[in-house]
């Protein structure tokens, strides 16, 4: 039987796998002043390579800005992390870092990006500690995001924990793998050496801090989450961490890429690139398509990799996962888990009731965006997705799948199951499918592998369909013609302060979330630490996933539907893990 996972889901819908930027602006227009008030008393920690001033944020102490590692240029571009530079002055930054080089042609790259951007923000509650130490990856589906995105944690550090936020290289400049990078040895995956060398720095220096450096929690969500599952896949991640929480992290799982698939792929990257870029008149350009070497891609001029490069990784490898490179990941992510050989540590594993309606979002607000003039109107259908583009889409999600599109459209997803305006039902039956196939059941495969193994494990659905979506917004007033709901990445707003949450229902989930997030982060367990309002059963099954939604639509409890809600044992009983 064929398996299945998201890589059927179009690359155009997975490039924002989290619009960072959508919640850095949030968090611009409606949180508190990042840097706090400087002139307060500052707290001065210590590190390997030199001394760092806090920011006092009323009770959390903010250290924005450290160094992990040597900026990765020069020499150093497309080679694994070296130790960062010394320093004798205090640093005493105020803001996180430029975020690294946003290498693809999403519309959702971050600003004043930067390929000297290899540094961590610490957010420490105030006190003694030792506190326990959570760990975060950013999402951006390897392409674009920062830390500048998470820079008010307040909801976790202020329940007794560390957050640390790391940067890590992103798209061409973290994940390509030209042949002429080998050197005897692999290539790739720089990006993926970045985070162990963050993580690296958190064992050797958390310590400072107040930090437990024996009490270290992996988290992340998307591309993050994606990230955590390859640490728990890699060797050279074993004893970095303690346990491991993944947020809509389940996705691409048949993606990966071996080593020589990814340096061909390189290759042809490269030197089509390269040719855009003399076609152009860029100057300064010493490689030659066919004839690259190490030392000439290290010299490329920014507005190459900025531009065309940009271009073209994006062009040939628009859904970006971490490759098989055979250092890093000797085996890809799923080929590690069903050997047994991924790290036992206790997990948290989840997914979002609708995942997939972001991506639909995204297109329509694109075709809103593209009309002359830009169409605002929510009640105006007619850029929503259109019921003849139904079952095309359909064939495209499942291109390859032992299910026949025809029985999708007609007995699994009718158009006529989703609600009962005919214009918005292909919105919500695709996003529906999309969110099904490509996460759901994946997420559920997850879980249900590592308890295969014995190892802890917990599963969560976020169920909240008033939170605030990052897309289709416009001066507050919401404009695309369908609800999103449970959408990809909206989870987050509740672990970190992105802007203010609209009620005391969205706040009392707040709290929930971070009180089951912070006790496993202290205990491995989360029920243990702080009152939760309801018991989190370990997974054992399906009917073992925890909902957790405001209380007026059912608020926390367990889900004994989850695997019929999403179709999973049929017909998408061919997505394996």
């Amino acid at each position: 039987m064929k398996t299945l996972s998201v890589t059927s889901i179009p690359a155009t819908c997975l490039h924002a796998c989290l619009l960072v930027a959508c919640a850095a602006a949030l968090a611009a227009c409606h949180g508190d002043d990042p840097s706090g008030d400087p002139t307060r008393a500052p707290d001065l920690a210590h590190t390997a390579a030199g001394d760092v001033v806090a920011v006092d944020r009323a009770g959390m102490r903010s250290y924005f800005a450290i160094p992990f590692a040597a900026p990765p240029v020069g020499e150093l571009r497309w080679a694994p992390p070296a130790p960062p530079q010394t320093w004798t002055a205090p640093l005493a930054r105020t803001a996180s870092a430029a975020p690294c080089l946003q290498t693809s042609e999403s519309p959702y790259r971050l600003a004043g990006d930067s390929e000297d951007c290899l540094y961590l923000d610490v957010h420490a509650p105030a006190g003694q500690g030792p506190f326990p130490v959570m760990v975060n990856i950013h999402g951006g589906a390897f392409n674009t995001g920062g830390p500048i995105a998470y820079m008010d944690p307040s909801p976790l550090v202020t329940k007794g924990v560390i957050v640390v936020n790391v940067a890590y290289r992103l798209g061409a400049m973290g994940f390509l793998a030209h042949p002429a990078l080998a050197a005897g040895g692999s290539a790739g995956n720089y990006g993926i050496m970045d985070q162990q060398a963050a993580l690296t720095w958190v064992r050797d220096n958390i310590a400072h801090f107040a930090g437990d450096r024996n009490n270290v929690t992996l988290f992340g969500e998307s591309a993050g989450g994606f990230s955590v599952m390859a640490h728990l896949a890699a060797p050279g991640s074993r004893g970095l961490f303690q346990k491991a929480i993944v947020q809509s992290g389940n996705y691409g799982n048949d993606r990966q890429l071996t080593g020589p698939q990814m340096g061909s792929a390189s290759a042809a990257i490269v030197d089509d690139a390269i040719r855009a870029a003399q076609a152009a008149g860029v100057q300064g350009i010493t490689c030659a398509p066919g004839a690259v070497t190490a030392a000439c891609l290290r010299s490329l001029p920014e507005p190459v990799v900025r531009t065309y490069l940009a271009q073209a990784i994006y062009a040939a490898l628009p859904v970006m996962v971490p490759s098989v490179d055979g250092s890093v990941l000797p085996k890809s992510v799923k080929a590690a888990f069903a050997a047994g050989e991924n790290l036992k540590v206790p997990l948290i594993n989840g997914t979002n009731r609708d995942e997939y309606t972001l991506y639909i979002a995204i297109a329509e607000a694109a075709r809103r965006a593209a009309a002359a003039p830009p169409n605002l109107d929510p009640g105006d259908t007619r850029f929503a997705l259109p019921a003849a583009a139904y079952a095309p889409t359909v064939a495209g999600l499942t291109a390859g799948a032992d299910v026949a599109a025809s029985d999708l459209v007609a007995t699994w997803y009718p158009l006529a199951a989703y609600g009962a305006d005919p214009a918005l039902q292909p919105s919500l039956a695709v996003s529906a499918l999309g969110t099904d196939l490509g996460f759901a059941c994946p997420a559920l495969r997850v879980a249900q592998r590592v308890a295969s193994q014995k190892s802890p494990a917990w599963m969560y659905e976020f169920r909240d369909r008033t939170a605030t979506p990052l897309v289709g917004v416009d001066q507050g007033k919401y404009y695309l013609s369908f609800p999103q709901g449970a959408g990809h990445s909206y989870d987050f707003q509740y672990l970190y302060n992105l802007g203010p949450l609209a009620n005391d229902e969205q706040r009392q989930l707040q709290a929930a979330m971070t009180r089951y997030w912070t006790n496993f982060a202290r205990s491995g367990d989360p029920n243990r630490g702080a009152d939760v309002p309801a018991a989190w059963p370990p997974f054992t099954g399906p009917d073992r996933v925890l909902g957790l939604d405001v209380a007026s639509s059912g608020g926390i409890k367990a889900l004994a539907s989850f695997e019929a809600d999403h179709k999973c044992a049929d017909p998408w009983s061919a997505v394996t893990f």
